[in-house]
This record gives C-alpha cells, sequence and structure tokens, in this order.
C-alpha cells in the first residue's frame, strides 16, 4: 500500500493538468499513488487522463456532474494511502514536497498546508502569495495553498468535505480538522495559477475574500465562486 494517496479534483483543466501529473513524476519520495476526480467535464481533460493514467500509480475516476466537494470525497473513498493529500489540478508541488510531508507531518497534526509561489514572476502575485504565507505560517489564519494534508481516518471520522459548501470548503473541513490536531504550514512549496487574479484583477479578489471572511465571521457564509473555466 502507498503510504501517500494525492487525490486531485479536475472539473474543465486540459491546460493544467498534465503539468500537475508531471510535477508528482518529478518527487524524490516515490510512495505514492495518484487519483485524478475528473467530474463533470466537457473539455479534453478525461482524454488527456485516459493517456497518462497505468490504473496502478495514476488512476482516473470519471463523474457526471461538477462539484469539487464530492469529487474529493470519491477520491478519498478510493484511497489506499492513510496519508491524503488533496491537491488542486492548477497547482504543482516543488519536487521535495512529499518528502517534506512524510518528514514534517507528524502525530501531533491533523492537517496542513504548505506555502505557496504564483506561476507566473509578476510582483503582484509574489507579494499576494507572501502575504497568505505568512499568516499561514504565523497561525494568524489556517488556509490552504492548493494542497491540503491530512490522515485518512481523520478525514473519515469528521465525514469528509461538506458538498453544500460552495466557498471555502477547505476551510470548513480545516476547522473540523483542529479538533482532532494540530495545524501546520509545512516547509515547502506549491506553484499555483494565477488564473482567477488575471480574471478578477487583485481588487476584486481583495474584495471576494474580505467580504466572505466578514461573512464566516458572522456564521452567513453561503455563495459560490464565478466560473473561471
Amino acid at each position: 500500500m502507498p503510504a501517500i494517496s494525492i487525490i486531485i479534483p479536475a472539473h474543465n483543466e486540459e491546460k493544467y493538468i498534465l503539468k500537475t501529473l508531471q510535477s508528482l513524476q518529478q518527487q524524490k519520495y516515490t510512495d505514492y499513488e495518484v487519483i485524478v476526480v475528473a467530474n463533470g467535464c466537457t473539455d479534453q481533460t478525461e482524454e488527456i487522463l485516459k493517456k497518462h493514467s497505468d490504473g496502478q500509480k495514476i488512476r482516473y475516476l470519471s463523474l457526471p456532474q461538477p462539484n469539487v466537494s464530492v469529487a474529493r470525497n470519491a477520491g478519498a473513498l478510493n484511497a489506499n494511502g492513510q496519508l491524503l493529500l488533496f491537491l488542486d489540478a492548477d497547482t504543482q508541488l516543488a519536487a521535495d514536497s512529499l518528502q517534506t510531508i512524510q518528514d514534517q507531518f507528524t502525530s501531533h497534526h491533523a492537517v496542513a498546508t504548505t506555502e505557496s509561489r504564483p506561476d507566473q514572476p509578476l510582483f503582484r502575485y509574489r507579494s499576494l502569495l507572501a502575504l497568505k504565507n505568512f499568516y499561514n505560517s504565523t497561525g494568524l489564519y489556517n488556509g490552504c495553498s492548493g494542497a491540503l494534508i491530512c490522515r485518512k481516518e481523520d478525514f473519515q471520522a469528521i465525514g469528509g468535505y461538506d458538498p453544500a459548501k460552495k466557498v471555502q470548503e477547505h476551510h470548513y473541513l480545516i476547522r473540523q480538522l483542529r479538533n482532532r490536531g494540530k495545524y501546520k504550514c509545512l516547509d515547502t512549496q506549491t506553484i499555483t495559477s494565477m488564473r482567477r487574479y488575471e480574471q478578477w484583477g487583485i481588487a476584486k479578489a481583495a474584495s471576494f475574500w474580505i467580504k466572505h471572511w466578514v461573512k464566516q465571521k458572522l456564521g452567513k457564509l453561503n455563495g459560490r465562486y464565478d466560473a473561471i473555466r
């Protein structure tokens, strides 16, 4: 059985999924499996997965409707590893990431993420993610970089992701997992797509997250993202 199961939900990710899979094949740590869950795809995502899945190291599942939380739950249900890594389809891992996860995710931790850097070297994007890394690493906020790590037994105990959550579904999961142990921002990086910020702009993105942070504090968070693909 692999030590780590990497679960990737993919809805219309033909431009990104291959790069994400290639970043996994470049890992120094190799005791892992990959489960890609295509959900509601209308582009070439599933055709790409058919070519690159071997049924063992890399598997893929197909769901008819787009729902990222349902997709993640389906991946976890089919996972063989005791450690789960939920990875966004437009997010690549640094070559040392799996080894760092194995080394730094200890018995004291119930949930973790990583630091992140943008896939474009623009100052505004680097500054934005530097701020995100700061508040995750210092504990000011327990967020997600596009990679979220937990144990399968803890994930099952809390019932997984809530399919009804359309915004900040990671936040709700992290909050539940923190009842079972500590949160940690691990000392490795993801390389994440800036496509949402390209379409929205920094001002709209900041406004969106501030608004939903306030709603979260008031217990009124119930919205959804604008589609970007």
